[in-house]
């Protein structure tokens, strides 16, 4: 089966972390163990062959990224006074980031809020940059006697965790979703879902996660949304599936399962322990899919009429 030669873990991220910080040197990674290696190192033992076939460079991180990195953690702070005295550090220009640091330091709790917000925004760069090499090699590395739907799904989709640019056919495709899922008689309990689900986007805490599926040719061709939320005392997270959508002409091919595939892999890469689909509908086709991955069912959800109580 064509797919990255590496399955990217927790372990694996932080490594490439510190590649794309380390200026004294530039790295790569074997794409069939993970491993990140320096330039140097890659080109002394594949001196004689392709080294492009071997090895992909880390994700850029210039000091522009460092730049906005600070400039996103600055806007994203709701202390005024924090956020005023960081907004000069970056305004006075020289020495900006020593300066910004030190400032930091003075400050217990701004220094663990600068650390998780400097830590997503670095993550969230591996993952997409993983993504894009993944369906890279998935084009070049098909496998003979992969099934031949399996192969199309490879071959002429591409999937991507950046949704923005179909961010209102997204938000039309989930309720026209649970609408389907229930069918035209159950219009209240539509309402319902519908009201829950954009709750749940709004809820304070609430880390969005979604997977788009789009042809080669740009045409959008289905989504799985939810979010990842962190669970009361012990603060581990836990992903929430609420929407999956596939256009109807490419129904039928598998490209569901893949979504799910694609979300859980990103869920467990965010360090997620577990995932919780919460689907509109009977939906016996994809808890098949689930079953299959090993998911249980925990909860009942059933609606009744008042008047048969």
């Amino acid at each position: 089966m064509g797919k990255i030669l590496f399955k990217l873990t927790p372990e694996i991220i932080d490594i490439i972390i510190f590649g794309m910080e380390n200026q004294s040197d530039e790295y790569c990674v074997d794409i069939k163990t993970g491993d990140v290696i320096s330039v140097t190192e890659a080109y002394e033992e594949y001196e004689d062959e392709d080294i492009d076939s071997f090895v992909i460079p880390v994700p850029d991180w210039l000091p522009a990224d460092g730049f906005q990195l600070m400039e996103s953690f600055v806007v994203s702070l709701h202390n005024p006074v924090h956020k005023e005295a960081l907004r000069k550090v970056l305004s006075a220009g020289r020495g900006a980031f020593r300066n910004f640091k030190n400032t930091i330091k003075e400050h217990d709790s701004l220094t663990q809020q600068w650390y998780l917000h400097k830590e997503k925004v670095m993550r969230s760069r591996v993952i997409e940059w993983y993504n894009i090499n993944s369906e890279i090699l998935k084009y070049s590395d098909i496998d003979e006697n992969t099934d031949e739907t399996e192969n199309l799904i490879l071959t002429d989709f591409v999937f991507s965790t950046d949704c923005s640019k179909w961010e209102d056919l997204t938000n039309e495709k989930s309720d026209e979703s649970v609408r389907e899922s229930l069918g035209d008689r159950e219009e209240l309990l539509a309402e319902y879902l519908i009201s829950r689900n954009r709750s749940f986007q709004d809820l304070p805490g609430n880390i969005p996660l979604s997977v788009c599926a789009e042809t080669i040719d740009g045409e959008f061709a289905g989504f799985i949304s939810g979010g990842m939320v962190e669970t009361g005392v012990s603060r581990r997270l836990v992903a929430v599936g609420n929407i999956i959508w596939v256009e109807k002409k490419f129904r039928g091919m598998g490209l569901a399962r893949h979504l799910i595939d694609s979300f859980s892999q990103n869920a467990e890469v965010q360090r997620c322990e577990r995932i919780i689909f919460e689907l509109p509908g009977r939906g016996s086709l994809l808890n098949s899919t689930l079953e299959a991955r090993g998911a249980s069912a925990f909860f009942t959800t059933m609606a009744v009429n008042v008047k048969n109580l």
